[in-house]
C-alpha cells in the first residue's frame, strides 16, 4: 500500500479515446460502466475489454485521484524535503523497487491484467500517463506488508436453512486511512466469468471477492519462514482475481493457486455455494495443503494443517484468540442459528460483556483495525457490506451494513436503486460504547499518543475498573510519560486478574512489572515477574528467541533499564 497512487503525471502519446463522465439521477456513467452511492455504499460496475475496464475504473472510483495521490505521498520518506537522510532512502527504496520487485512482478503478471492497470492510469490521469509501475506497486504492497484478517463459511446444520453464509474481516493498521475510499466492485470482463469484489481504488487484483458460479475467496496473511517467501511470483491480489475470473468450482480454484507462481504465506478461505463447501488453503511460495470441514471452516493468520505448521515463522498475531472465538460463536452460540445477521455479529463480535473473563475490552475476532467488514451468500449472489465513513478509527463490522444483490447487477447491467436489505449500526453506548472507547485507546497508544491514550483509559477503567486491556495499556503509556509510580498499580492490578483472555498480553504485562520493579529497586519482585512471564505458554507464538521473552531471560540475569521514552534496554 505504500506505493499505491504515485501519479507521476507526464505526458505521454496515447491513441485511446477516454470517454466522458455525465450524471444523471446520481448515477455516474463512463463507456458502459456506472457508479453509485447506495446508503453510504460505493458500487461501480465495470464491463469490457481490460483496458475499458481499467478506463473505467479510473475515471468512476476515483473522484478525486489527486486528493488520494497527495493521502498516500504523505507516506512516502521521500515525501519529507526538509529531511535530506530520510529523502535519500527514499530515493534508493523507491529505485529498488522499480528495478528489483518491479520486473519480477511484471514478469508473472498476465497481460490482461497489465493492460487493465495502464487503461485506469489513463482513465484517472484523464489520458496524460499510462506508466504502470506505482498501480503495479500498489497491486503488490500486500505481499510486501502484514495484514491481520479473519473469515469464516457456515453451511448445512450449522445455518437456518442450509445454504452456505460467508463471514470476512479485512484488518489492517496501515491502511487504515483508506477505509473510506472502499467499494463494491462488479464486473462483466470480455473473457471469464462476471464476478464481484470488495475493493479500493487502483486495485485490479483483490482480497475478497464472489463470482456468478458462487465461488467465493478471501486471504488472511501468514507468516511463512523466508525460505518460504519470494518476490519473484505473481502478486496474490491478482492470484485471487483469477480464481473469480476463471474457475467456477473449488477443483477449478485449486488447480489454478497450485499452478499459480506464488509469493507469501496465506490462509485463504475459498467457499462454493452451489454445493455447498468451504476449504482452508494454506499455502507458502513452494507449499500448499488443503484443510476440510463439515459444515463449518474458518481461517486466521497461521497454519492449522499438520503439514504446514512446519513452515510457519515466529511471530504473535492473536490467531488463537480468533479461533477460539469462531469455534465457540459457530458450534455453541448460534449453531443452526447462522444467516446474513448472525454472520454480521459473528464477525463484530468482541466477547460478551460478563460472564467470560470480568470485562475483556480487547480484541476478539473484532478489534481497532478493522477496515472492511462484509458478509456473502453466493447461492443467492447477496453481498453485504459494512458502510464506512472518513472517521479515523472505522470499526467496519460495527457499521451498519448494506445489502446488494450482485446477481441482479450481473444480470441487467443496471444500478440498484434500493439495497435489498440494511443491518443496523451497533448502538456505541453502555459496554460497547466504552469498548469502542478503549479500542479508540489502543489505537492512540499504537501511534505514541500517550496523553490522549490515558484520557481514554482513565474514563472507562472510573466505570470498570478490572477492565484487562485497558490496564494493560494504561500501564504501559505511564511508563512511556515516565510516571512509573502510577504505572505499576494498574499493572499490580492487571497482575492480580484471575484469567487473561490473551496469553500474549499476560506475558506483556508480567515483563512490565518485572521492568517497573526493577526500576525502583524492588530486584526480587522484579525476577519474580521476570520468570512468570517466562512462564507465560502462547499457542500460536512459534519461536522463545527476540522480543519478551529475550529481555526477561536478561532481567533475571541483570537488571533492566529504561530509556526517558520508555524503551527497555540492557544495562
Amino acid at each position: 500500500m505504500l506505493f499505491l497512487f504515485l501519479f507521476f503525471f507526464c505526458p505521454t502519446v496515447s491513441a485511446v479515446a477516454i470517454p466522458d463522465v455525465t450524471v444523471e439521477d446520481g448515477v455516474f456513467r463512463a463507456g458502459s460502466g456506472w457508479r453509485i452511492d447506495i446508503e453510504g455504499l460505493r458500487v461501480g460496475f465495470l464491463s469490457g475489454s481490460p483496458e475499458e475496464i481499467g478506463i473505467q475504473h479510473g475515471l468512476l472510483m476515483t473522484e478525486d485521484p489527486e486528493a488520494l495521490r497527495e493521502k498516500m505521498l504523505a507516506k512516502q520518506p521521500f515525501a519529507h524535503p526538509e529531511n535530506l537522510g530520510e529523502r535519500i532512502a527514499g530515493f534508493f527504496l523507491n529505485n529498488y523497487a522499480r528495478f528489483q520487485f518491479y520486473p519480477a512482478f511484471l514478469r508473472h503478471t498476465p497481460q490482461e491484467y497489465i493492460s487493465e492497470m495502464r487503461g485506469f492510469v489513463l482513465g484517472a490521469s484523464g489520458g496524460v500517463d499510462e506508466d504502470i509501475f506505482d498501480v503495479m506497486m500498489g497491486n503488490a504492497a500486500q505481499d510486501l506488508e502484514i495484514a491481520a484478517c479473519s473469515a469464516f463459511a457456515a453451511w448445512g446444520k450449522a445455518t437456518v436453512d442450509g445454504e452456505l453464509y460467508f463471514g470476512r474481516n479485512l484488518d489492517h493498521g496501515g491502511m487504515l486511512d483508506l477505509a473510506s475510499y472502499q467499494h463494491l466492485a462488479i464486473y462483466v470482463p470480455e473473457k471469464g466469468y462476471r464476478f464481484a469484489v470488495h475493493n479500493y481504488p487502483a486495485f485490479v487484483g483483490t482480497m475478497s471477492g464472489m463470482n456468478e458460479h458462487g465461488l467465493v475467496i478471501t486471504s488472511n496473511y501468514s507468516m511463512a519462514r523466508s525460505g518460504e517467501i519470494t518476490v519473484n511470483g505473481l502478486p496474490y491480489m491478482f492470484m485471487l482475481r483469477n480464481v473469480l475470473q476463471n474457475a467456477a468450482t473449488i477443483e477449478e480454484a485449486l488447480e489454478i493457486i497450485k499452478k499459480t507462481p506464488r509469493t507469501i504465506g496465506l490462509t485463504l478461505l475459498l467457499a462454493d455455494g452451489k454445493n455447498p463447501e468451504a476449504v482452508v488453503v494454506e499455502i507458502t511460495a513452494n507449499r500448499m495443503q488443503v484443510r476440510t470441514q463439515e459444515d463449518y471452516i474458518f481461517a486466521a493468520n497461521r497454519y492449522l494443517h499438520p503439514e504446514m505448521k512446519k513452515y510457519q515463522a515466529s511471530g504473535w498475531l492473536s490467531s488463537a484468540l480468533r479461533e477460539k472465538r469462531f469455534q465457540e460463536l459457530i458450534t455453541e452460540e448460534f449453531w443452526g442459528q447462522i444467516d446474513v445477521s448472525v454472520s454480521r455479529d459473528i464477525m463484530r463480535d468482541r466477547f460478551p460483556p460478563e460472564g467470560y473473563n470480568q470485562e475483556n475490552f480487547g480484541q476478539s475476532i473484532n478489534h481497532e483495525v478493522n477496515m472492511a467488514s462484509m458478509v456473502m451468500v453466493p447461492s443467492r449472489g447477496e453481498f453485504w457490506v459494512g458502510a464506512v465513513d472518513d472517521s479515523e478509527i472505522p470499526f467496519a463490522a460495527d457499521t451498519h451494513f448494506v445489502g446488494i444483490d450482485v446477481r441482479a447487477i450481473w444480470d441487467t447491467g443496471e444500478p440498484p436503486r434500493e439495497p435489498i436489505g440494511i443491518l443496523p449500526a451497533t448502538p456505541r453506548e453502555g459496554y460497547e460504547g466504552y469498548w469502542f472507547k478503549a479500542r479508540e485507546a489502543s489505537l492512540h497508544f499504537g501511534q505514541g499518543k500517550n496523553e490522549k491514550a490515558l484520557e481514554i483509559l482513565k474514563e472507562v477503567l472510573s466505570v470498570y475498573p478490572r477492565a484487562e486491556m485497558p490496564l494493560l495499556l494504561a500501564g504501559r503509556a505511564l511508563i512511556r510519560e515516565g510516571k512509573i509510580e502510577e504505572g505499576i498499580k494498574y499493572l499490580e492490578d492487571f497482575a492480580a486478574l484471575e484469567k487473561h483472555s490473551e496469553p500474549f498480553h499476560q506475558m506483556e504485562g508480567y515483563f512490565w512489572l518485572a521492568v517497573i520493579y526493577d526500576q525502583v529497586g524492588e530486584r526480587e519482585r522484579a525476577i519474580e515477574f521476570y520468570r512468570k512471564s517466562l512462564q507465560v505458554q502462547i499457542e500460536d507464538m512459534y519461536a522463545v528467541e527476540g522480543g519478551y521473552r529475550y529481555f526477561a531471560e536478561q532481567g533475571i540475569e541483570t537488571p533492566l533499564s529504561l530509556t526517558p521514552e520508555g524503551r527497555v534496554y540492557i544495562p
